[in-house]
């Protein structure tokens, strides 16, 4: 409820670093009644993105909010710890600045409920405004960006603990699984797994390739910044196989004949995931989520420097479908036993349960409705 006493709607804020945010976040909005207004804050390179994600009406806002982590040039694995640092501190700045404007934002609008995945200063301007802040996330940017400033020190320190205060001022962490464990953010409740999951649309898929039911189609997704130094010819090699990659990202001089790029007004990455017999791909938290939900086994390679790494690599690996390999096979493609160990399986289930975003969507809607839904003892029994 606004100071106001007016009923308000719910307040997003998104991370502009990866598109997985933004996937795992609209898999949320989708599930929020639509009698509730949504407002998505973040920064304007995304707002062409929503409606091709959202079903449901919502309103767009410019916010800059945080600057995540830099991955060196052709090397998506890698995180470039000093540069990442050097940004942030301008970021968090940038944000500071900016916070009074976003606290009368919040209290002109009437806005019920904010969430946040995953900046820090949104719980900072609803702790001011007087409403329930909650962060959304299976990380903070305080545990990604902590192991460089203690390398680092100074001002790379300072960002840290002024980073941690901000998301302490949250009423709650809503924690997706697989997470790290935000020990010193309390009080957290477990959510499960949050899945923009696709259709299976693998009939379709082969028609639209010209494949046999014989063939094998894997979804390769090298991130967004490609790799460097891939072996397409290896990869090329895997065609006497009969199987078949499909990607977003171009390969040089259009890649061998068994590489099909893919058009992404026509395919959501969930879809291919769905759709497709086996995954190759950098171990992001949508990707791996998507993987396990549809059943779809998922060959990945090790990210350097990459906090969230460690738990998704524990949880694939608990998982029958989880095949890790070295960073030497992953950007050579040598996959040709592990893909043949991979076709071979039905991974079954994931570890947890992937209702998360439902659950997430229908606790926002009764604390929009009562705000006193939000308070700490009866947390956990939204969330069974």
């Amino acid at each position: 409820m606004s100071r106001g006493g007016r009923r308000g709607g719910v307040a997003v804020y998104v991370t502009s670093h990866g598109f997985g945010h933004l996937n795992r976040t609209a898999a949320v909005v989708n599930r929020i009644p639509r009698e509730i207004p949504v407002s998505i804050r973040c920064d304007s390179n995304l707002f062409g993105l929503w409606p091709k994600r959202v079903d449901r009406p919502i309103d767009l806002g410019q916010y800059v909010s945080d600057s995540g982590a830099v991955n060196p040039p052709g090397d998506s694995n890698t995180t470039d710890g000093p540069a990442t640092l050097e940004r942030a501190i301008q970021a968090y700045a940038q944000a500071m600045e900016g916070l009074d404007d976003e606290v009368r934002w919040l209290e002109d609008h009437g806005i019920a409920a904010v969430i946040a995945d995953a900046p820090a200063v949104p719980m900072l301007a609803a702790r001011r405004a007087g409403i329930p802040g909650f962060v959304m996330s299976n990380f903070t940017w305080a545990d990604i960006y902590a192991p460089y400033a203690r390398t680092i020190g100074g001002e790379a320190l300072r960002l840290v603990a002024d980073l941690r205060r901000a998301y302490r001022q949250a009423t709650a962490l809503l924690r997706m699984q697989p997470a790290l464990r935000m020990a010193w953010l309390k009080p957290a409740v477990d959510v499960g797994m949050v899945v923009n999951q696709g259709r299976d649309r693998r009939a379709e898929l082969r028609r639209e390739l010209d494949l046999s039911r014989r063939e094998k189609v894997v979804y390769l997704y090298i991130g967004r910044y490609g790799q460097d130094d891939l072996d397409w010819d290896r990869l090329g090699r895997m065609g006497e196989r009969g199987i078949h990659f499909v990607s977003y990202e171009p390969a040089p001089g259009g890649g061998p004949v068994n590489f099909h790029q893919m058009n992404g007004a026509g395919w959501t990455g969930g879809e291919l995931i769905a759709s497709t017999d086996a995954v190759v791909a950098k171990a992001g938290y949508s990707t791996a989520c998507e993987a396990m939900a549809s059943g779809t086994p998922m060959i990945y390679g090790p990210r350097r420097g990459f906090a969230e790494f460690r738990s998704l690599d524990q949880t694939l690996r608990s998982w029958p479908g989880g095949f890790p390999v070295s960073s030497r096979d992953f950007q050579g493609f040598r996959l040709e036993r592990v893909l043949e160990q991979a076709l071979a399986i039905d991974p079954g289930p994931p570890p947890f349960p992937t209702d998360g975003a439902a659950r997430i969507a229908r606790f926002l809607a009764r604390v929009c409705r009562d705000p006193a839904a939000a308070e700490a003892p009866g947390l956990k029994e939204h969330f069974p």
